[in-house]
């Protein structure tokens, strides 16, 4: 029996050896079949290229990089190649060449503002060049590690639930695969020569990789080269080439056997890996960058990347996680207003990174490829996805999310497919040496950029005319032309309505009777909003008051209680009248404030762009362009008309007036996070002034933060509004709250700080820089708008703005302290300590001296706001028509040093100073300016 059974077994035994060589032998012939069809098509394509050059130019044939005997091949041409049938003559190829020149950027001009077509802007080479791309004949077939084979098509389970799935309804567009395409059409895209079919090998569309990877990097090419070949032999990926940065890792790569692409570009490559990743890019492939000391665990990563998930470009950060820090600060001179919020990212890492065939993945990586200044390469990848556009400076657009974190992660995280290299060091905001982060385990004080002032890049905006004049040479505002930004083109705007479409849209129902005032009021689909209810009637006449003289006519007001709007009404101020009560069913200010997300999700679905403001703000131009009301007239030619050209950029969704007091802090810089994490931050863009484009983005974003003011009982609206636009996105906490998976993906633009002020810049900073301020001269850097938002007497401030800017009284703001209350309220106070210390101070003070000498000279009382009987006398004596009193000198270091007196009569204290202007003109009169110290009102004095 067991003699029986043994034979059966080996019977067995023979059948299955058999059947597994039969197989083998038919997948063998299967792949000798395919390699041969892929050897014929190259061969074909080193023929047809050869020929052309040898017969169209009488050049030497070119060669193979490597002799036959060493199996290779390489495309390196200058001009595109063509299908047999497309193939003609010298004139029709050179006809070919210049229709293939890079189109200058198309416009369409919309609403006055210019938004550029969505056409990647990747650089030809038509003329003979050395970048090109090269495969071994032997890459798809070549003996590989013994584990090669099961990695290559290892699924990891990276995903949750379906890799797909969790897009949010954003859009992303991808290229179309043209290397997939039969005929010319991929060869007049392509930008380095060969490269469609190049990808024809390398994904073929019975392929299961998703990617090109495109290893870079390293301070010796064979390290980097060694790991484009642990890519195959360890995760048996097969896409995968080697950027060569010069001829000399070119000739390395060759030698090894490595497929290669070298990026050609105008003298040396500012980031070669974009360059290449760029012209990958725009012939429909994504590509997954991988460099500096990436470990690759063993499941291929090509066939384990995310399909599309809403995102352009995904990746990993230096800490797992750290989805963003919102930072506080308090900056205690600043009184009521101390505390304040900054919002921090962590790095992203360049050694990791994911690029969807996208417009706007790929005209980001035509500016990191080409550009390349003294930043890193985590420090510019971060800031091109996540810190906004400002200025000059503009972004792709492109949006990011978090790579799954189970099979991509951070250096030494345990990832089971790739881990990224670790990140460079960061300087900090400073640029001092000796604050190269280390990155230990401590976090860097959030209060240091407190002590940051840096003013040139916001000021260079404003002063771009000249300097400032006394009456209307008062700075620039004006968005800056189209033709003088840098940065990549900013991605098309998707409109809800269209903008050669009806106006307004989704007019049934509840929006009728919005889409009647918006239709009335909007000017070039525009309107400027504030939210207002009957608590802060003083305050909503004050901002209309600058709405009026700015000459901003497409004004709304959103009334969120009939006594608002039966006011709004009886002034006839457009309004629009929409009860809403906030979660907890307060009035107060902080309370509606969150309810204005909720009403912006009504404007924009009818197609409105939308301006919102506070009603703190006072408006001083129109920031939409057009004419405004100069107040006082111009005196040389009182029957001007002032233009103002728009200062609303209109390239991004949103554009947010920043908390921001100086370039550093408004427009991002290093920080070192929790445990010395390497993050980008920047100060908190205030939620009371910011533009939305009335696009698809934007209103998702209303979309959830409107939900989460109706949910979440103790969130700011300040910073969900900072949180929607700036935090990591992942897919590892689907619901819970600012950890949200999917980016609304608006793209951002922070307003000009000096132009948009808050009063923090405006009190602490513009009213002493020489360049933008002279109170007694009348001098002024005239913004936009100011919203008082640092101090707490918000319409006693708004009072003195509306009288200095829109009315023409002379440094009206002087009387108020960059901090909280009066700027004279401590020196108007101060007195000597007693009567010998005002004797030393009578004698050495020059005002004292002018004074007593002028009431010699006349012999007659002066006047006190034009009344007659004011008559300061020897030893502090005083005489006024009000009674007698006392005068004398405030000591010096109370008023930094300058010469000042006092005047004490019928209970009331005064701070008097030299009218240095009158007095220059006057005829022997002592002309003076009284402030009372308890309200700062100022009066003439004339002796």
């Amino acid at each position: 029996m067991q003699r029986q059974r043994g034979r059966s077994r080996l019977r067995a035994l023979v059948r299955f050896l058999l059947i597994l060589g039969f197989v083998v032998w038919i997948v063998h012939s299967l792949l000798v079949q395919h390699y041969k069809k892929q050897r014929a098509l190259v061969d074909r394509l080193v023929d047809r290229v050869d020929n052309r050059d040898a017969g169209l130019r009488g050049a030497a044939p070119r060669r193979s990089a490597l002799p036959d005997d060493e199996g290779g091949f390489e495309v390196d041409f200058s001009d595109n190649t063509h299908d047999d049938d497309n193939y003609g003559n010298e004139e029709e190829l050179n006809s070919t060449l210049r229709s293939l020149k890079p189109p200058e950027p198309s416009s369409v001009e919309l609403r006055d503002v210019t938004v550029r077509e969505e056409l990647p802007r990747v650089s030809r080479r038509n003329e003979a060049s050395r970048g090109g791309v090269w495969i071994p004949r032997d890459w798809g077939t070549r003996e590989r590690g013994k584990n090669a084979e099961k990695n290559g098509e290892a699924d990891a389970e990276c995903f949750p639930a379906d890799r797909d799935a969790d897009s949010g309804d954003r859009v992303v567009n991808p290229i179309e695969p043209l290397y997939r395409k039969a005929g010319s059409g991929c060869n007049k895209r392509e930008t380095i020569p060969g490269l469609c079919d190049v990808l024809n090998v390398l994904l073929p569309s019975d392929g299961i990789e998703r990617a090109v990877m495109l290893v870079f990097g390293g301070e010796k090419h064979q390290d980097t080269i060694a790991l484009a070949l642990a890519a195959a032999d360890k995760t048996g990926a097969r896409a995968v080439l080697f950027v060569a940065s010069d001829d000399d890792a070119a000739a390395t790569a060759a030698k090894e056997n490595v497929p290669y692409i070298q990026p050609d570009c105008d003298g040396p490559c500012g980031r070669p890996e974009y360059v290449a990743a760029a012209a990958i890019l725009s012939i429909g492939s994504d590509v997954l960058l991988v460099g500096r000391g990436v470990e690759l665990r063993g499941p291929n990563p090509l066939i384990n990347i995310p399909g599309l998930r809403g995102a352009d470009v995904e990746g990993v950060t230096y800490r797992e996680g750290m989805f963003g820090d919102v930072v506080g600060m308090s900056d205690p001179a600043m009184g009521w207003s101390a505390y304040s919020q900054s919002m921090a990212v962590p790095n992203i890492l360049s050694s990791l990174v994911l690029l969807r065939a996208t417009g706007e993945s790929i005209r980001l990586a035509v500016w990191l490829g080409e550009h390349r200044d003294d930043v890193d390469a985590d420090v510019a990848l971060t800031d091109e996805l996540l810190m906004p556009a400002h200025d000059a400076r503009q972004r792709s657009g492109a949006t990011f999310r978090l790579l799954p974190p189970k099979c991509f992660r951070h250096h030494k995280s345990g990832a089971a497919v790739v881990e990224a290299a670790e990140g460079f060091p960061v300087k900090s905001w400073h640029g001092d040496e000796k604050s190269m982060f280390s990155f230990g385990t401590r976090a860097e004080d959030p209060n240091k950029i407190l002590s940051s002032e840096t003013f040139d890049a916001a000021r260079s905006v404003v002063l771009r005319d000249g300097p400032i004049g006394a009456e209307d040479d008062d700075g620039n505002c004006a968005a800056v032309d189209m033709h003088d930004r840098v940065g990549p083109d900013p991605r098309a705007l998707r409109y809800i309505a269209a903008p050669d479409g009806d106006f307004p849209v989704n007019c049934d129902g509840d929006l009728s009777q919005l889409c009647k005032i918006v239709g009335r009021v909007a000017v070039k689909r525009q309107v400027l909003a504030a939210v207002s209810n009957s608590n802060i009637l003083y305050m909503l006449g004050l901002f209309l008051d600058g709405v009026a003289a700015a000459n901003i006519t497409n004004t709304i007001v959103v009334a969120l209680d009939q006594k608002t709007a039966d006011w709004c009404k009886e002034r006839g101020a457009p309004y629009y009248h929409r009860e809403l009560k906030s979660l907890t069913g307060a009035t107060d200010n902080h309370a509606t404030s969150g309810l204005k997300f909720r009403v912006l999700h009504e404007f924009l679905s009818v197609g409105v762009s939308v301006l919102l403001s506070d009603v703190d703000v006072v408006w001083m131009r129109n920031p939409f362009g057009g004419s405004r009301l100069v107040v006082p007239t111009i005196e040389s030619d009182p029957d001007r008309v002032h233009v103002d050209a728009p200062a609303i950029y209109g390239d991004s969704d949103v554009e947010g007036m920043t908390d921001g007091w100086d370039d550093v802090s408004a427009y991002g810089f290093a920080y070192a996070g929790a445990g010395g994490t390497p993050m980008r931050r920047l100060a908190a863009r205030n939620s009371g002034l910011f533009y939305l484009a009335a696009t698809k983005e934007s209103l998702r974003m209303v979309s959830r933060l409107a939900e989460r003011m109706a949910t979440e009982r103790n969130t700011w609206d300040q910073t969900a509004y900072n949180e929607e636009q700036v935090w990591m996105w992942t897919s590892e906490a689907p619901n819970a709250g600012n950890r949200r998976s999917v980016p609304a993906g608006v793209s951002q633009r922070v307003m000009n700080y000096a132009c948009f002020q808050n009063t923090k810049y405006l009190f602490r900073y513009m009213r002493y820089d020489p360049e933008l301020y002279d109170g007694a001269s009348g001098r002024s850097l005239r913004p936009i708008s100011v919203h008082v938002n640092y101090h707490p007497e918000k319409p006693q401030r708004m009072v003195t703005l509306i009288e200095q800017y829109l009315k023409g009284e002379r440094d009206a703001i002087s009387k108020w302290n960059w901090g909280e209350g009066m700027a004279f309220a401590k020196p108007c106070l101060a007195r000597p300590k007693n009567s010998k210390e005002g004797d030393a101070l009578m004698e050495e003070s020059e005002l004292a001296r002018q004074i007593l000498e002028r009431m010699s000279v006349s012999g007659e009382p002066g006047t006190w706001a034009g009344i007659k009987g004011f008559a300061p006398g020897e030893k502090g004596a005083l005489v006024t028509p009000w009674g007698d009193g006392k005068w004398g000198v405030i000591p010096p270091k109370e008023v930094d040093g300058d010469d000042r007196i006092f005047v004490d009569f019928s209970g009331a204290k005064h701070m008097v100073h030299s009218d240095q202007d009158r007095n220059g003109r006057s005829n022997g009169e002592l002309h003076l300016i009284s402030t009372r110290c308890t309200d700062g009102e100022k009066v003439d004095i004339v002796l």
